[in-house]
């Protein structure tokens, strides 16, 4: 039966609008599946990207003395550390036996207080091997202090002196005593114990006491030789108060950072004994300690 013109027509028209509304539905479905897809990949590109650009801190544990090192690591750990990608975590002794103690037990992974002749003593009287980063940090010079006395000279006849008892730090003590005319030891004695004194004219009495009852003891004796750590940790002005004051012309008594040996190759130590050797670190040396601590060149 043939259908009127105008249901034809008609008929035309909804095919021509159906065909076009599958067309527009089709060609939406097609981003929006691909948006879908693209958001499920993206996240992890940025998580990725992110990972990159931010790594993770390197965490070292380092072994200190109150004053002047970890007021120094203290510094470095603030302004230097955290660009260079260290978490430096601070432990305080105020001993230097339990901070070696903590290096040989791994406790820590580094520590920063000790020359190198302590070191080697220390090692050989516990049986363990340490590594000493060189050039060395800074100075802690020996001086010579008293509550009862402003001048050398009027340190009396039979005066009681007190001296590091570490063979090391006692030989400082006895080369300043002696550079100051107290006392005269035997020729090219290295560590120097009160009995290489071979001249005595004022026949003062020499105590060897640890380095930490320096100043606790010093209103109970006429002089005492004091390593310039104490000396800072006191609140003692080593320029104005030492009655005498080690000179800085031997560096083998500067203060380094020491590992266990073979640890030396460790990236987190390597990079910690770097940032020490920073030149901003010296000049914090010299602008707070003003020559109680000397940084080596």
């Amino acid at each position: 039966m043939k259908l009127p013109t105008n249901i034809n027509r008609r008929f035309f028209l909804i095919a021509i609008t159906s065909f076009a509304a599958s067309t527009v539905f089709a060609s939406c479905s097609s981003p929006q599946n691909n948006s879908a897809v693209n958001t499920n990949v993206n996240p992890s590109a940025t998580t990725a990207a992110n990972t990159t650009t931010t790594p993770a801190k390197e965490k070292i544990k380092v072994g200190v003395t109150p004053v002047p090192a970890g007021e120094i690591l203290e510094f470095v750990k603030k302004n230097l550390a955290p660009e260079a990608g260290l978490d430096i975590e601070i432990v305080t002794f105020n001993d230097f036996v339990q901070n070696n103690t903590a290096l040989k037990d791994g406790v820590i992974d580094a520590n920063y207080f000790q020359h190198i002749p302590f070191m080697e003593d220390y090692g050989k009287k516990h049986n363990f091997e340490m590594y000493a980063f060189t050039p060395q940090i800074h100075l802690n010079p020996v001086g010579l202090f008293s509550k009862k006395y402003k001048s050398l000279k009027d340190v009396p006849n039979k005066a009681l002196v007190t001296i590091p008892d570490d063979p090391s730090n006692a030989h400082r003590a006895l080369k300043v005593l002696e550079s100051s005319g107290l006392i005269k030891l035997k020729e090219n004695v290295r560590p120097a114990s009160p009995k290489d004194i071979v001249e005595n004219p004022k026949n003062i009495q020499i105590k060897e006491i640890p380095g930490a009852q320096a100043i606790p003891s010093l209103p109970d004796v006429d002089l005492a030789g004091v390593t310039g750590n104490w000396i800072v940790q006191a609140g003692l002005k080593t320029d104005k108060d030492a009655l005498a004051l080690e000179t800085a012309k031997d560096p083998i008594y500067a203060v380094t950072v020491t590992t266990l040996k073979g640890k030396e190759t460790d990236p987190r130590v390597q990079k910690l004994y770097k940032l020490l050797r920073d030149d901003k670190v010296k000049q914090f040396i010299r602008d707070k300690y003003q020559g109680a601590v000397i940084p080596i060149p």
